[in-house]
Parts: structure tokens; C-alpha cells; sequence
């Protein structure tokens, strides 16, 4: 018996486990070129701007519902506060960003070895083509076919929030 790994349950399989080890190499990855200070002072701001958030809404509301002026130039205050804190968080985050290279080629080569291709050119011959079904999903009308390309972009955003938050990473912690 010939069994065809392109196919379900296989497909499924393989391309759960290769989403998984990619969001795994991935965050281990950016674990290790992000300190943890820096990863500390992205969750410390975090629950600074959330609580800045939360406090600017409730003066807003009071000084709408009073009329009170000094609450409203507070509130401007707070607002100019919100988008420094907000400026500082996007340029500490920006630093993450230099992890991406590294784990855009290996994407690139484990999307080489699954579909055969680089980009546009066949390079080798690949175990999916992309266009087959690769996963059925229950849906409210039936059944939903996933392709190599939903199907892998659906686990791999499940299995990257998972090891996000195993690994500490910003932007799963909350």
C-alpha cells in the first residue's frame, strides 16, 4: 500500500508540525537576540500606556459629563503622554525587527522543500503543489478545504501566539 503524504490526514499532520517547529525556531530565535531587559522594559511600558489609557478615558468621560476644564487639559496632557510612551514602544519594538532576515530565509527554505519552489522559480520537486487540499476544516456550512497555504498560515498563527507566550515574548503576555 502506497501511502500519499500530500494527502489527508498526512498533509495535515506535516504541515502542522512543520508550522509548529518554524513559530518554535522562530521565537527561540528572538528570544535569544532580544535581551530580556529589553523584552522587560516592551511589558513594563505595555502596562504603562494600558493604565494611562484607562485613566485618560474616565477623565474624559468625567470632563464631558461635567463640563470640568482643568479635567479636559489634563486629558490633553495625558493624551501627549500616551503618544510619547506610545513613540518609545514602537521604536523598541522596531529592534525586534532584526531578527527578521534570519527567519524570513528559513521560512523561504522550508517553503522551498514543502512546495519546490523559491518565490516564482521551481527549483526542486516539492511535496505539495499548493493548490491541493491539504486540511478540511468543520464549518457552519459543511466542511471548509484549506490549502497548503491556509492551512499553514492558520497553524502557524496558533502555534506562534503558543510559544510566544512560553518563551515570554511581547505581545502575548496580556
Amino acid at each position: 500500500m502506497s501511502v500519499d503524504l500530500a494527502q489527508p490526514p498526512y498533509a495535515t499532520i506535516i504541515i502542522l508540525l512543520v508550522s509548529m517547529a518554524m513559530a518554535f525556531m522562530s521565537s527561540l530565535i528572538n528570544s535569544r537576540f532580544t535581551p530580556r531587559e529589553h523584552r522587560e522594559k516592551l511589558r513594563a511600558l505595555q502596562s504603562r500606556i494600558a493604565a494611562l489609557k484607562r485613566e485618560k478615558d474616565d477623565n474624559a468621560k468625567k470632563a464631558k459629563s461635567t463640563g470640568d476644564r482643568k479635567l479636559l487639559k489634563k486629558v490633553r496632557k495625558q493624551e501627549k503622554q500616551l503618544l510619547q510612551l506610545q513613540s518609545q514602544m514602537a521604536s523598541l519594538s522596531l529592534r525586534q525587527m532584526r531578527v527578521l532576515p534570519i527567519t524570513m530565509a528559513m521560512f523561504l527554505l522550508v517553503w522551498m522543500f514543502l512546495t519546490g519552489r523559491l518565490l516564482y522559480w521551481t527549483v526542486l520537486p516539492g511535496l505539495f503543489t499548493g493548490a491541493e487540499t491539504v486540511a478540511y476544516l468543520p464549518w457552519i456550512t459543511g466542511e471548509m478545504n484549506l490549502n497548503l497555504f491556509y492551512w499553514y498560515l492558520l497553524c502557524s498563527f496558533m502555534s506562534g501566539t503558543f510559544f510566544s507566550r512560553i518563551f515570554g515574548l511581547t505581545g502575548a503576555t496580556e
